[in-house]
């Protein structure tokens, strides 16, 4: 009981290297940027007043009480600014907090001001948007309430930072359960169901139209191949939560759930989705199951963290 008890103790409180946050944050708003720069083209499209929905539509469909830019329009019309302008000035808002909250400069300003702009571009667009909207939004809302800016970023450099090492352990741990949750959930409802068990599941998805990225018909003469792929789609997701930290288990499952994804990417054609969830598995997960894989503080010293570990528990300081 007490091993146990110890055992649970230093996984929600035995200090974590900082640069898994950092890590987040970097990649979680390079990643948005990344998103955005590959939509530009199409912004108005998607975005704008007479795009594929226009706004009054959308609005009409929209949650009640959530932002969208045609509510910000009705309200920027007085001051004489069109809705193409309030398009662009949002958007150059929004590109500008991705990148305060890369370099870290006013970390919490820049990520509460990307989550709230992202609630109004996904509102906006809400006929159009899938799985990479909103694990971004969810990756965006933890930058804006972790202390993500803790290392590797300007506002390390500039002043210290009073943050116990169990508050950052505390916030990584909350990242990690978040993916256990989501990848348990996926799996129990998956295996609910007859079509991951025989196959079907894959093989439907791998022959549409808007996915069909690969020639796979020669599945159809091999059916044990998209039997074999369910299967392993549902052991890898319902047992991540266990496996992920089992330590035997933990890189073969991390190296699995990010195979998973890459499949996902290249065969389906979901690049954007493929790539987002590979880099929250690594930034969660990648220094738990490498150590190795982080340790960057000897080579960016510029921005070298000073934690307070004043607040924290003598038997919870690092050796």
């Amino acid at each position: 009981m007490k091993k146990n008890f110890s055992t649970l103790t230093g996984l929600f409180f035995k200090p974590t290297a900082p640069e898994t946050l950092a890590f987040f944050r970097i990649a979680v708003s390079a990643f948005a940027l990344v998103q955005l720069f590959v939509l530009l083209p199409d912004w108005m499209w998607f975005y704008g007043p007479k795009g594929l929905i226009p706004w009054q539509i959308s609005d009409a469909l929209n949650t009640a009480n959530t932002p969208s830019l045609f509510v910000i329009a009705s309200f920027l019309t007085r001051l004489h600014i069109s809705a193409n302008a309030t398009v662009y000035i949002v958007t150059s808002i929004y590109f500008l907090a991705l990148c305060g909250l890369l370099i870290g400069f006013k970390t919490r300003l820049m990520g509460v001001l990307a989550w709230l702009l992202h609630i109004v571009l996904n509102t906006t667009a809400h006929f159009t948007v899938y799985g990479v909207e909103t694990f971004l939004h969810i990756a965006l809302f933890y930058c804006a309430v972790l202390p993500v800016g803790c290392c590797i970023s300007f506002d390390a450099k500039r002043k210290s930072k009073n943050i116990p090492s169990y508050l950052i352990t505390l916030s990584i741990r909350l990242i990690q359960l978040h993916l256990c949750i989501m990848y348990l959930a996926c799996g129990i409802e998956k295996s609910m169901g007859a079509q991951w068990w025989n196959g079907e599941a894959i093989w439907i998805a791998l022959q549409q139209d808007q996915f069909h990225q690969v020639n796979t018909g020669w599945m159809a003469s091999v059916p044990i191949v998209p039997k074999l792929l369910g299967w392993g789609t549902l052991i890898v997701e319902t047992l991540y939560t266990v496996n992920i930290f089992y330590k035997r288990t933990k890189k073969v499952w991390l190296l699995s759930i990010i195979g998973m994804h890459a499949f996902i990417a290249v065969f389906l054609g979901l690049y954007l989705f493929g790539s987002l969830m590979i880099l929250l598995n690594l930034t969660a997960f990648g220094n738990h199951c490498f150590p190795a894989l982080f340790s960057l503080k000897s080579k960016l010293a510029f921005v070298e963290p000073e934690i307070n570990y004043a607040n924290a528990a003598p038997q919870l300081l690092p050796a």
